[in-house]
């Protein structure tokens, strides 16, 4: 059995809600930020130039499921 793992980051300013991008830009990554384990990905994404709350796992059932509409979301907008 696979034993997941969860985290709860607090995405920085001018960061990629990614942890590789498909060509060699340089951008600041989640992968960046921590030694994440293999297979780690983020439940939904923040924009860039955003910052705030975001789940990590390695499970693609979880993350399926919070990302679902049965799950009831809120975002603020601060300006």
């Amino acid at each position: 059995m696979t034993q997941h793992r969860h985290f709860i980051l607090h995405k920085p300013y001018d960061y990629m809600s990614q942890f590789v991008l498909p060509t060699n830009q340089k951008r600041k990554l989640l992968g960046d930020l921590h030694d994440f384990p293999k297979g780690i990905m983020a439940i939904g994404r923040l924009d860039k130039t955003s910052e705030g709350l975001l789940l990590l796992t390695t499970d693609g059932k979880m993350s399926e499921a919070v990302r679902s509409k049965k799950v009831e979301k809120e975002y603020q907008n601060h300006i």
